[in-house]
């Protein structure tokens, strides 16, 4: 079961953690957003992944139709993030009005 986990580690930070950290990381800085809020959501995209891979290994199928709706456009990250770990809620709330604003 390791190396299942580690693949699915693997799929996850490449098609889902990845996106999440590079599309804070671009907006964070073209908005320039107080370095508070862009610790909150490093932090909570590292705390928020053994809950995705948790959810990944306990369901495949989510995992796999997830991880495709987020490479191919059709999904979120943000919004998988939030639904895998209610704890990034708050985070993702403070930072929605900097990845919305039009000035990006």
């Amino acid at each position: 079961m390791s190396m299942l986990q580690d693949l699915f580690a693997w799929l996850l930070a490449t098609f889902v953690i990845g996106p999440v950290q590079a599309e804070f990381a671009t907006k964070m800085q073209a908005v320039q957003a107080p370095a508070a809020i862009v610790q909150q959501i490093q932090g909570c995209v590292v705390s928020a992944t053994p809950a995705l891979i948790n959810r990944v290994t306990s369901d495949i199928w989510w995992g796999v139709t997830t991880t495709i709706s987020v490479a191919a456009g059709l999904a979120d990250a943000t919004a998988v993030l939030a639904e895998t770990s209610p704890a990034c809620s708050a985070a993702l709330a403070a930072v929605r009005p900097f990845l919305d604003s039009p000035r990006v």
